[in-house]
Parts: structure tokens; sequence; C-alpha cells
């Protein structure tokens, strides 16, 4: 058996385990703040703030898009860094807390964020890579199989939290799992945004050298 043909069967794998919900699910995040109050970047009507907190770190929005799943509209996500970075590898390569902020713009089903999360990585990723971080794509499936669907407006957010080493993921404000630990992990969940094999338009446009639409 080749090394492609065991990351096919990882990957598998953690799919099967994301299809099991093991909990309620949360409704759609209510915010009725004044958009006025702060500075915000608008996506086809999904509204991102300029700045964030992460960790006790000041970031700034990179940029923003739309972003297809299974050949529709799904979400809109925004990247917050420390600094403003316009090539995938310096956005990865960035010193400090990070963020991926994800809208969900109709209904999805758990299952199907979890696939399409890990096929990305796997599609983007070099096969050193995913071996390496194994444990940690298998801690993926498990965190998304912990909700049946994503409401629609609920937000998701994926930070990096330097101090720990550790990637956190929240579903409107509150923590889902565990802290995911390893540096080489969170490069990866940028990839699935930012990789050679994403649709182009949402690169750019998170990268700030696209317009968002």
């Amino acid at each position: 058996m080749n090394s492609k043909q065991i990351l096919n069967i990882l990957f598998a794998g953690v799919v099967f385990l994301a299809s099991f919900p093991a909990g309620a699910q949360l409704s759609a995040a209510a915010q009725s703040a004044s958009a006025a109050a702060v500075p915000v970047f608008d996506v086809g009507g999904t509204l991102f703030e300029m700045s964030a907190n992460v960790a006790g770190a000041n970031l700034i929005l990179n940029g923003a898009s739309d972003s297809t799943m299974l050949s529709a509209r799904a979400t809109a996500v925004g990247m917050y860094l420390t600094d403003r970075r316009n090539t995938p590898e310096a956005a990865m390569a960035l010193k400090g807390a990070k963020r991926m902020r994800l809208v969900a713009l109709r209904d999805i089903q758990s299952k199907d964020l979890a696939s399409v999360l890990l096929d990305r990585i796997r599609n983007n990723s070099t096969p050193e890579e995913t071996i390496s971080n194994m444990s940690q794509i298998g801690a993926l499936g498990r965190i998304f199989g912990t909700r049946a669907k994503l409401l629609k407006g609920d937000v998701v957010t994926i930070d990096w939290i330097p101090q720990g080493q550790n990637t956190v993921f929240k579903i409107n404000d509150q923590e889902i799992g565990n802290p995911i630990p390893g540096e080489g992990f969170y490069p990866l969940m940028m990839k699935v945004w930012l990789g050679p094999k994403v649709r182009e338009t949402t690169r750019n446009n998170l990268l700030g050298i696209g317009v968002a639409k």
C-alpha cells in the first residue's frame, strides 16, 4: 500500500467519525450591535469587523470573501492577522495570533463541512504535512462531529494561540472540542482557503488583492 492510499484511508475514516453528532445544535447568533459604532467590511451582506482581539493580540482584517461548498455559496470567511500579508506563504509564516472567521450563509450539515475541510487539506498540502499532522487531522473531524449542523448565521472562529501552540475552535463564541496542539497544524487550516487548489477569487480576496463580491 503506497502513501497516497494510506492518506485516502485516513481521511475517509475522519469523515466517517464526523458523521456522528453528539450534542444539540447551537442556534444562529443574533448580533444587534450597531454597525455604525464599529468599522466593518461587507461581503455580500455579511459584515466583518475590521479588527479582532485574539489571546490579547490586536489583529486586523487582512481580507474577506465568500466561499463555496459542494458547488454552492455556503460561507463567508475572513482572515485576521497581526499585520497585512498578500501572499499565502507570507500569511502562514507570520508570527503571532491568527483567526479565520466563517459565517454560515445557509444551514450546513457538519459531516459536509468536515468533508470539505478535510478534502481541501488533503488537496492543498504535501503528503509529508498531512502524515506529520495525522492526530490533529483526526481531532478536526471529531470537533465538527459534536454538532449535527451549522445553522444559517452561525459563526465559526478558528484561532491560532501562540502562547500554548494550540488551534482553538468556537461556534458563536462557545469553544467546541479540545484545543488542537501543534504549530504545523494551523497552516494546514489556512490552506483550506489559501491553498493552490482553492478558488482564485477566494484566495485573492483574503489576501487583500481582489475585490470581495
